[in-house]
């Protein structure tokens, strides 16, 4: 009688399947995490790249007040406006502001007595004098400081000043009735700077203020934008895009409307007006501006009185990103499908040849089944297959051997499994320490050519500068008038050029001198001459050195400044009070050089970035202190780590290798 046989999968269909199904599965897995790495890092250098453009936009927009500022400083002190005033020759003053205002582009250029009062209005001759000016950078002016703000002015103060300026700065809204608003903006934002008059004796004679109208003023917003982002296009459309708002208002902008027109007038979402004009805040995110999608980051702008009066924008075409990541998201899906057809090949030749011998074994066992017993089965390779051969012609007893000592293999295994995986787990992160320090490396080098770029560029015009204030001071007498002003400017050209010198030794990256150092005898040198860079009064200090601290083989000048800056800033951090503790010790052949503080602390967001190269949390840094110490301690062969918990000081360890021999 012959019975139907059921219809199974062979076992090559099922060795197969069950080769390709963790493929598969991890072919998955690898897709969903690929996507989304890959948008979330497109995403997180567009939004690194547009805070960055606002910054070098924020630096242009601040370069034009300065530009400002000195066109007033220039005026008050090469233009005789103090002798002129005192002797009353108001023709004289009249004639040489008129040429100033129109040599350098001012909307507004109003000479005041010490009251307050107009005397000469550059804008408008010989109208509206005598009326007092009790505006706050007048005032603050008349009280010897230099204004330089960004102002709002109202249709009425601009005809007082230039009855041209009101019609220039009129703007008609686009679509207002959707904010319940006026169908024009008739105000003005104006850059403004304002300059004291000085007397040959000190006295203010009065003040003199002048501004520029950013209404309507495309070519600020062309420069902002050809200085961050260049002529770059993405298709026909520019890549970036700035503009200058009052309140909500585009008042000057690159941006464009679909027939090719400035979009003046337009307004920004509530939702950018309440955070940045309400909450003062910075607003970075995309959004869609006039007609396009844009990474956009917004910033506010304030008034002398800290009011937020409008805001300063860039954004970031989104198009070419969003083309980026459909390209690698493309890539990606490419390389996982040739991955998957290479493994169902591979799973499909590995199946037949593991397959083979089963099958030979399946026909053995129906001619025993047949009635054949002297028939045995070839052992052809010394594998599972082969053992299970043998196991079929030993029958039970060998079957018995084989589950013990599967028993003892699989002890055996779980034992070397765990200790594999935890050598994997070590290198692993040794890699990734490796990864993470060739990224830094590679970050430094590339900030340390800027770096000595901008440090070469700046070094000749400061030290003329500060030549030139060197030579006018020794000229004046110690009360003479504008002395004050000279002893400033070479006290900031010398901390440009202490910034510069930061920045040279940040770049440079001199490999270090040799010398054998007697370390407490380095320290106690760098703490007897910090008093004479930093107030310690209230500072106590404890060391702790060890009995025996060998020699270090390393460049003594570096040295010094890497522990100068660490002992200033943990003084720093205590603001002159509180304990100082230097700690040495020698462990497994290495000096360990500890500075502990008893300051508030550092947050673990701030220890992260601490040693980045322009980070600083001080008011007057340059954020490369650390960043030099850690490269001279790094080329040392050593390291510097950092221990702290807010409220808790901070401890700063340097370690030096010590070699062999080294006394």
């Amino acid at each position: 009688m012959n019975l139907a046989r059921p219809r199974f999968l062979s076992i090559r269909a099922k060795l197969t399947l069950a080769s390709l199904a963790p493929l598969a599965l991890a072919m998955v897995v690898v897709s969903f995490l690929g996507y989304y790495l890959i948008n979330a890092w497109i995403v997180g250098e567009a939004q690194r790249k547009v805070r960055n453009d606002l910054e070098a936009a924020r630096a242009e927009y601040n370069h034009q007040k300065e530009l400002l500022r000195d066109a007033l400083h220039f005026a008050v002190h090469s233009a005789g406006l103090s002798e002129a005033l005192e002797q009353g020759d108001m023709e004289v003053i009249e004639r040489r502001l008129g040429d100033i205002r129109t040599n350098r582009g001012m909307d507004i250029l109003t000479l005041t007595d010490a009251r307050g009062a107009a005397l000469v209005r550059a804008g408008h001759p010989g109208e509206n004098l005598g009326r007092i000016n009790t505006a706050a950078y007048v005032q603050s002016a008349l009280k010897g400081s230099v204004v330089s703000s960004t102002v709002v002015l109202s249709p009425a103060q601009m005809a007082l000043e230039n009855p041209a300026l009101a019609e220039r700065a009129r703007l008609p809204l686009i679509a207002p009735k959707t904010r319940g608003r006026e169908v024009e903006e008739t105000r003005g934002m104006f850059l403004l700077g304002a300059y004291p008059l000085h007397a040959p004796d000190g006295r203010i004679l009065g003040c003199l203020y002048g501004a520029v109208l950013l209404n309507h003023n495309l070519d600020l917003v062309d420069r902002i934008k050809r200085t961050v982002y260049g002529e770059e296009v993405h298709g026909e459309k520019l890549l970036g895009s700035a503009t200058l708002f009052l309140g909500d208002v585009r008042v000057a902008t690159t941006v464009r409307l679909p027939d090719g027109n400035r979009a003046l007038g337009t307004l920004v979402s509530p939702e950018v007006a309440h955070a940045v004009l309400v909450e003062k805040k910075k607003w970075i995110d995309r959004a869609l501006v006039v007609h396009d999608w844009y990474l956009t980051a917004y910033e506010p702008i304030f008034d002398p009185q800290g009011n937020a009066i409008g805001s300063l924008y860039v954004g970031l075409l989104e198009a070419p990103y969003k083309a980026l990541r459909t390209k690698a998201a493309l890539v990606l899906s490419l390389i996982l499908a040739f991955s998957s057809g290479l493994g169902y090949l591979l799973a499909r030749e590995g199946s037949r040849r593991l397959s083979r011998p089963i099958l030979e074994l399946e026909e053995m066992t129906q001619r025993v089944a047949r009635g054949e017993r002297d028939g045995e089965l070839p052992i052809r390779e010394a594998d599972e297959i082969g053992r299970l051969t043998q196991a079929f012609n030993q029958m039970t007893q060998a079957l018995r051997e084989r589950e013990e000592e599967l028993r003892r293999l699989n002890r055996d295994l779980e034992g070397k499994v765990a200790e594999r995986t935890r050598l994997l787990e070590e290198k692993n992160q040794e890699l990734l320490r490796a990864q993470e320090e060739l990224a830094r490396n590679e970050k430094l080098a590339a900030i340390g050519a800027l770096a000595a770029g901008v440090a070469h560029e700046i070094n000749n015009p400061t030290a003329i500068i500060r030549g030139n204030t060197e030579l006018l001071l020794m000229e004046l007498a110690p009360d003479a008038p504008g002395r004050e002003e000279a002893e400033e400017v070479k006290k900031q050209t010398e901390r440009i050029a202490r910034i510069t010198d930061n920045l040279l030794a940040f770049a440079r990256r001199r490999e270090p001198h040799e010398d054998r150092l007697e370390i407490h005898g380095l320290l106690e040198e760098i703490l007897a001459q910090l008093p004479h860079q930093i107030i310690m009064t209230h500072l106590r200090v404890k060391r702790h050195y060890a009995d025996e601290v060998p020699r270090v083989k390393a460049d003594a000048g570096q040295l010094r400044q890497v522990f100068t800056n660490l002992l200033i800033n943990a003084v720093e951090a205590m603001a002159g009070e509180g304990l100082l503790v230097l700690g040495t010790e020698v462990r497994e052949e290495r000096l360990v050089v500890s500075i502990t503080d008893t300051g508030p602390g550092i947050t673990p967001g701030v220890r992260e970035k601490l040693f980045n190269p322009f980070f600083t949390t001080k008011p007057n840094g340059t954020g490369l202190g650390l960043s030099v110490s850690y490269g001279i301690v790094e080329r040392h062969g050593g390291t510097i780590e950092v221990e702290s918990e807010p409220g808790r000081g901070a401890t700063f360890r340097v370690f030096l290798p010590v070699r062999a021999g080294q006394d």
